[in-house]
């Protein structure tokens, strides 16, 4: 049996002013947004999906950092990594709404490597499709934050489907960014 797979696409809020206005890392490169991060009020209400902490260990194992807010900041001192945001908490928007999980990537990496895309997307095909708190991987939900090239704002791709299908989103994540 076949998994429906839905793609859709939609302007974003503008991640870098949402940043510094709830005063947390602004993402540059590829990052994990708090599944609320447009809703919050504060930092201290991020909640990011259950998959967050394996997607980033999934990334660090094959070279990849996460840059956005909650992240741990290895190269920090010590009483700079006191003052940063608080640790995205695992939970939900409310009481019947999980949150999605929330990728990021910046305009910055149009001009590097392309395989950057397709390798964090396909790690993140693989927690998902393996991760026992997560949904079937025949029905996943991800949304893609692709920032636009020139203060263009950002834009989100909808994705819900099979998790193995995630990868292909890389073509989709460069097209925009040619679209300009």
């Amino acid at each position: 049996m076949q998994s429906l797979v839905r793609v859709q696409t939609k302007n974003y809020l503008d991640v870098a002013a949402r940043a510094r206005e709830l005063g947390c890392r602004v993402p540059v490169g590829i990052a994990l947004l708090p599944g609320n991060f447009g809703a919050a009020t504060s930092a201290g209400e991020f909640c990011c999906h259950a998959a967050t902490p394996h997607v980033r260990a999934a990334w660090q194992s094959v070279g990849l950092k996460d840059e956005g807010p909650g992240a741990r900041d290895t190269t920090r001192s010590r009483s700079q990594a006191m003052r940063r945001a608080p640790d995205l908490q695992p939970g939900v928007g409310n009481e019947s709404t999980p949150v999605p999980l929330v990728v990021f990537f910046g305009a910055g990496l149009r001009d590097g490597p392309a395989w950057r895309v397709a390798v964090a997307l396909g790690m993140v095909s693989s927690v998902l499709a393996s991760h026992p708190r997560c949904a079937s991987p025949r029905d996943v939900r991800l949304d893609i934050v692709v920032e636009r090239p020139d203060d263009h704002g950002c834009t989100c791709i909808e994705y819900q489907g099979d998790a193995f299908g995630i990868v292909a989103l890389a073509r989709d994540v460069r097209r925009m960014w040619a679209d300009k």
